[in-house]
């Protein structure tokens, strides 16, 4: 019996006692509790709400009762009520926690028990084969990416499952009518997730996977009508895209398979197998992948894999796919490259009198410029595919070499097509060095510029060996020493080039290849290449050109297209990258100087004869722009190029500092050189102001020497027409002591 029990009991026999001595004593010789003769006393510790109590009470009126009722009361109001509240407290208690172990059961139960098992054992993939749906999980078990598998959208009914002997597991599900869905679950790294998708045994069969991309932004789709970064599902609807090399101008330059979103879901399509793809079609909200088996020149494709990551953050997903599924780029010297300094274009596109290349760098000197390199235009050789100086241009060049221009160096325009009127055509022809049309087999013909034309195709050995000695000639001719000239050349290959239609890819040997084998043929010749369409050439030493395109914008000129773009070419890994100027047509003065304080931030910059055109305003500003690049952009190139090899974009999005910063998804006028650069171009003709959103940190401008705190708007922000909104983020003590007075507040 514990001390407490012990007291207990104490006390009943104390209370009993006095009991019993108000009875002896009580008038008339009437017992309060019955008859004591017959009844026992009452036993310590006993209820004193006994029968034998209730009933000798009942009839008593309150004017009867004695001292010893009144006790009895006061003794039946004050212990035995607050021994029943205790009770009820505790089974109230005991109660509650019960039905919240219930309830908590149920939960566990609900979520881990009873939400599907995950079939292809990963935490992070789940394919529910009776719904044909494929579930991505992030870190905190939720789903953040789901999709339709199938072949058709009637099929109905169970998927037979079957063993992939390859993959050792039996992630590998079979349709009707014989299709093979298969899966592949691995780690990049702890951080990021993926799962191939396989699809075998397709014959006439072409799948349509299609992922719900309704909850977030994405990026990866060009597009020349704008509006693709981000992509937007409610403000942009693309039917299809045929992603093969030369196919719709839609697609933009650079042609590779890889699009993610700002939450770090990422799908990839790395094979060279062409895809047609579709972006919110009749606003359904989905990103759908099917087999483009008309654009395959292996028919039909009876097989079809990608691949979807996920991570914690877009950065983070990005970095990591980017280095598995695309080669890593090489360190560029941009001095050895000749592209240190501007590239001066000339052109004569107008036909004018005074265009002509003498007086193109007699200008040029007569503003004071250096003119590290100059760009011939494609009249130097007769006809196209010619490989040679005509006469005319063989004189120039000889002029070029002397005097004050001879340390310059010489860009060449040149592309794979070969007029019927040239002189190596009819070699090329007997001795079999063009590429073939797949269906007729005779000679691929195309229109270039008004000539009907053949296309070299340098996948044979023997046409690489023929335009090694054609280039060899060319190396020579027009010099006077033994030094290799020119230095460079623009292989002019773009998709919204005549030269190269939908249906050249569709019916030649593979296009990618004979591309590919092109550009590594020049280089070599350790020459400097620069392209206008790109595909699978990441590890090359290439400069990719976008174009800046002019469009509407609540009633105002402005550059469109050219950011979006750039960006995009580093999201699908290339990162040198230099843009082209609108044509003079389509601007004024203003907007060309706003083209320059742009371009002169990317990697490469070219610059052509239109530019001396404009007014003093525009030749005052292409002086400093020029002096500029020399002394503030190419060390700032130099130092971010060293992080090319890592995989990272020389021209950044402004998310890259903050990954996880909303407000920076959708900002597509502005861009970072490298981490600690941002530059807030202005784009509009006619704007003095802009909004500038800076990130983390603490932020220089450079024009003021104004210092600012990141993580927010600049509303407003003043900008003259010469001004050049660029902003230094400080040292890493001033973001760290901004990141605890952030943390602060």
């Amino acid at each position: 019996m514990d001390s407490e029990s012990h007291l207990n009991v104490q006390k009943g026999e104390k209370e009993n006692d006095k009991l019993l001595h108000q009875t002896e004593l009580s008038p008339g010789g009437n017992y309060g509790v019955g008859d004591m003769g017959e009844k026992a006393p009452l036993e310590a510790g006993q209820s004193l709400e006994g029968d034998s109590l209730n009933s000798s009470f009942a009839n008593r009126s309150g004017s009867q009762k004695t001292g010893k009722e009144a006790y009895l009361k006061s003794l039946a109001e004050e212990d035995a009520p607050q021994a029943t509240c205790k009770k009820k407290a505790l089974k109230v208690v005991v109660t509650v926690l019960f039905i919240l172990i219930v309830i908590g059961s149920i939960i566990i139960w609900t979520v881990h028990e009873g939400r599907p098992k995950k079939h292809i054992g990963n935490k992070y993939f789940d394919f529910i084969p009776k719904k044909r749906v494929l579930d991505v999980y992030n870190e905190k078990d939720d789903i953040v990416f789901s999709g339709i598998i199938r072949v058709s959208d009637f099929e109905v009914g169970a998927l037979k499952k079957c063993y992939d002997m390859e993959m050792q597991n039996d992630f590998c599900y079979i349709f009707d009518d014989g299709p093979i869905f298969k899966f592949r679950p691995y780690d990049l790294n702890p951080s990021v997730h993926c799962i191939d998708l396989m699809w075998e045994n397709l014959k006439s069969y072409s799948p349509t996977d299609c992922f719900n991309i309704g909850h977030s932004f994405w990026y990866g789709i060009p597009n020349f009508k704008g509006g693709f970064w981000p992509l937007i599902p409610d403000q942009i609807s693309i039917d299809s895209l045929s992603y093969m090399p030369f196919s719709k101008e839609i697609t933009g330059h650079i042609l590779e398979k890889l699009w993610i979103s700002a939450i770090g879901t990422a799908v990839i399509s790395h094979e060279n197998i062409p895809i047609s793809v579709s972006f919110n079609s009749g606003n359904d909200k989905t990103l759908c992948i099917q087999m483009d088996q008309k654009g395959s020149p292996i028919d039909p494709l009876t097989s079809f894999n990608y691949s979807v990551c996920v991570g914690p953050d877009i950065q983070t997903t990005w970095l990591n796919v980017r280095n598995a599924y695309f080669p890593r780029s090489p360190n560029v010297d941009l001095q050895k490259s000749n592209l240190a300094g501007i590239l001066w274009k000339y052109e004569t596109k107008n036909g004018l009198p005074s265009d002509t290349f003498g007086n193109f760098l007699h200008d040029l000197n007569s503003l004071g410029v250096s003119i590290p390199a100059v760009q011939y235009n494609m009249g130097w050789q007769n006809g196209v595919g010619d490989i040679k100086f005509n006469e005319q241009t063989r004189k120039i060049m000889m002029q070029f070499l002397k005097g004050k221009y001879s340390s310059s160096k010489l860009f060449l325009p040149i592309n794979l097509a070969c007029s019927y009127m040239s002189d190596n055509f009819k070699r090329g022809a007997g001795d079999k060095l063009f590429a073939n049309d797949r269906q007729t087999g005779a000679l691929k013909a195309i229109l270039y510029d008004g000539e009907s034309c053949a296309v070299w195709d340098t996948t044979n050995p023997d046409t690489r060996a023929f335009l090694k000695e054609a280039f060899g000639i060319l190396q020579q001719a027009g010099t006077q020493e033994q030094t290799e000239y020119p230095q460079g050349f623009e292989f002019r290959a773009s998709i919204s080039n005549k030269a190269f239609p939908v249906d050249l890819f569709e019916n030649t040997t593979d296009l990618n290849a004979i591309n590919l084998h092109f550009v590594d043929f020049l280089a070599t010749l350790n020459k400097t290449v620069l392209l206008e369409t790109a595909y699978r050439m990441q590890n090359r030493s290439v400069f990719v050109q976008v174009p800046t395109l002019v469009a509407n914008k609540e009633g105002r000129k402005c550059l469109d297209y050219v950011i979006p773009a750039s960006l995009t070419a580093g999201i699908h890994g290339y990162p040198y990258v230099m843009t082209l100027a609108p044509s003079e047509d389509q601007v004024d003065h203003e907007l060309y100087v706003r083209w320059l304080q742009l371009a002169v931030f990317f990697p490469a910059l070219k610059v052509t004869n239109a530019a001396l055109r404009f007014n003093s305003v525009v030749t005052e500003v292409l002086r400093e722009i020029s002096e500029y690049r020399t002394s503030f952009v190419y060390p700032l190139l130099t130092e971010t190029i060293q992080d090319v090899e890592l995989g990272y974009p020389i021209i950044r999005p402004m998310w890259w500092v903050e990954p996880t910063d909303y407000k920076t998804y959708t900002i597509d006028d502005q861009f970072l050189l490298g981490n600690k650069t941002l530059v807030a171009p202005v784009l509009c003709i006619g704007a003095r102001k802009r909004d500038i959103y800076l990130p983390k940190g603490v932020w220089k401008h450079g024009g003021s020497g104004a210092q600012y705190p990141g993580n927010q708007w600049l509303r407003d922000f003043p900008v003259d027409l010469k001004d050049m909104p660029v902003f230094t983020l400080e040292d890493e003590y001033s973001l760290q002591q901004n990141d605890t007075s952030t943390s602060s507040n």
